[in-house]
């Protein structure tokens, strides 16, 4: 394997990682709310962070915490 994939792997992994961090900061539970976080491999070839699929209520808490606001329902 050349150096640059196993570099680009461990920026995956490490990317992966900060998110998990940043979103449990915000409230999140990231195991129940984003399951399939992971790092892996692109269909190109390139390292990558996947989020995977999350529920509509997730997504709007996320939607909110990224505006810095109030969550669609009202609560902050």
């Amino acid at each position: 394997m050349p150096t640059d994939d196993r570099a680009g792997e461990t920026a995956a992994r490490t990317s992966t990682d900060r998110l998990a961090l940043a979103l449990e900061d915000v409230g999140f539970d990231v195991g129940q709310d984003f399951p399939a976080l992971h790092d892996a491999i692109g269909r190109r070839g390139f390292a990558v962070v996947r989020i995977g699929d999350v529920q509509p209520s997730v997504a709007d808490r996320l939607a909110a915490r990224l505006r810095g606001g109030v969550n669609m329902d009202g609560a902050e």
